[in-house]
């Protein structure tokens, strides 16, 4: 847990990949990457985190993410990070990740996050690595939904031209918004690095995201956590 030092916002995020980050109990990471890494990038723009690891009894997220076990452990968080400040929580997901923010959403109802944000999703599902947002009843988000791609995603089950049809998918979502990003770094693996990660860009994007959130709440539409 981060805390923000004039919080407006607070955030879970959800790790991509098998989601095991390996976080020490000095709150060390064996894995950073933008979102298990950004927590730093979240507080500097106002936004107080909570970091997910994966269960103790569990050596993986995988199949794990879409059920109501998982929804009830990020309900904890939620509840965790109102009891705090009350303000809105925001579950933010990245690749495999953002089936967890989704599931949160579609699962916990009201004890279930303010809004979600579904960074380079994965959206199909050619390997058993890859847990695509589709798995949760996209139909049934109720909260705003903002969706963050680069342009040139190479890796292929996170492709940005399948955003558009997810989005459209979101039919009771209070607002589904796209923030397209161009730049940064393509190297290393297309699916752990390079602009799959947002690669060099990364406060920049987590920036982009923080200000989204302000402007959403600003106009209103955010409930107060409860």
């Amino acid at each position: 847990y981060a805390k923000a030092e004039n919080p407006v916002a607070n955030a879970v995020l959800f790790q991509g990949g098998p989601g095991n980050i390996g976080i020490f109990p000095n709150g060390s990471m064996r894995v950073e990457n933008f979102l298990s890494g950004g927590a730093a990038r979240f507080t500097q723009n106002g936004i107080s985190v909570a970091i997910v690891d994966v269960p103790s009894d569990r050596r993986s997220l995988d199949d794990f993410r879409h059920t109501p076990e998982h929804a009830q452990d990020a309900a904890a968080v939620i509840a965790f990070l109102r009891q705090q400040n009350k303000l809105p929580v925001w579950a933010v997901g990245t690749s495999n990740g953002s089936l967890s923010a989704a599931t949160a959403a579609v699962l916990l109802k009201e004890r279930g996050p303010d809004g979600i944000v579904l960074t380079a999703s994965t959206t199909s599902k050619p390997v058993p690595a890859a847990h695509p947002v589709t798995d949760a009843a996209l139909d049934q988000v109720t909260v705003p939904v903002l969706f963050v791609h680069h342009k040139d995603d190479a890796c292929h089950v996170t492709p940005y031209g399948a955003i558009p049809s997810v989005m459209a998918s979101m039919k009771q979502a209070k607002v589904v918004d796209l923030i397209t990003v161009e730049g940064g770094e393509n190297r290393g693996n297309p699916c752990h690095s390079g602009y799959h990660q947002f690669l060099g860009i990364e406060a920049k994007v987590t920036q982009q995201i923080a200000d989204w959130i302000k402007r959403y709440q600003s106009q209103g539409k955010a409930r107060a956590g409860s």
